[in-house]
């Protein structure tokens, strides 16, 4: 179920916040019902918006834009803005703020151009809004850091260079990435076998492959036909396989291959065996 699929069908305000530790570079919202009016203001971060359920202005100093339902609007750093419903009016919505320098070392890796992309517009696209709802499943499904950075990352290099460079600046970037392609994953891969029950960033991996976490992602996908962070469940669930056929309880198993949770270890292992942990430690 979609993010904006979850919100209160009511409209009862709310307000709700994602953070992660491990991701200090991002902050996520959620408004439900909202008639708070915001004086013009600024974020240190670059924000990202998606209006889930009624009608606000956006404005900024040069203009004003009506946004709707759909609507995803970036926002620049340090950029004076202002999103406020009509008088009385209620609406619904989400923001993402992502720390400014983060952000721009991910568009340089991706080989896009931070000063034509981080600045301050109104998408209004299908394909944008699925992008945020993208983000929202991963930050409130409890999944681990490293499936949120990946979900993270490739949403905002998909949308950065979808809607915010020119065409040529795609096509450069498409044929810089395959330049690029000859990355050795072995390291990367192999770090992943032996530490797969850690906690493992992006960053590491992609250090270990002299790459960039965008490249890497595309780079896994393209060789192994998956994600690191789907590879890793991929190598934890053969490991509990193994836990699991000689009789530790389920509760250690869960522990011993990194999930922080029995019911995200049932999942995880259910999509991939066709049975639960239960089921094939008893043989049927």
């Amino acid at each position: 179920m979609q993010a904006h699929d979850n919100l209160a069908s009511d409209n009862t305000p709310a307000v709700e916040f994602w953070r992660d530790p491990a991701l200090p570079f991002f902050e996520g919202r959620r408004a439900v019902g909202s008639v708070s009016c915001y004086t013009p203001h600024t974020h240190p971060t670059f924000s990202i918006g998606i209006v889930d359920a009624g009608t606000s202005m956006f404005s900024l100093p040069d203009r004003e834009t009506p946004i709707r339902p759909g609507d995803v609007v970036l926002i620049a750093a340090n950029e004076v803005h202002s999103c406020n419903p009509a008088e009385r009016a209620s609406w619904s919505y989400r923001m993402f703020h992502l720390d400014h320098a983060w952000l721009c070392a991910l568009l340089d890796e991706a080989g896009l151009s931070p000063q034509m992309a981080l600045v301050s517009r109104v998408l209004r696209s299908p394909r944008a809004r699925v992008l945020m709802d993208n983000v929202s499943d991963a930050m409130r499904d409890g999944e681990d850091a490293l499936q949120k950075e990946t979900v993270l990352i490739d949403v905002l290099c998909e949308l950065f260079a979808a809607f915010c460079t020119s065409s040529s600046e795609v096509t450069s970037d498409t044929h810089s990435d395959a330049a690029r392609g000859n990355a050795d994953l072995q390291p990367a891969h192999d770090h992943l076998q032996h530490h797969c029950c850690d906690k493992i960033g992006l960053d590491t991996l992609a250090q270990l492959a002299g790459t960039g976490r965008y490249q890497l992602i595309r780079q896994f996908r393209r060789r192994y036909g998956m994600t690191p962070h789907a590879l890793q469940l991929d190598m934890r669930i053969n490991l509990a396989r193994d836990f699991l056929r000689r009789g530790a309880s389920l509760a250690d198993v869960a522990y011993r291959t990194g999930f922080a949770d029995q019911s995200h270890f049932h999942r995880a292992f259910k999509a991939r065996v066709a049975a639960t942990p239960a089921q094939y430690q008893l043989g049927g």
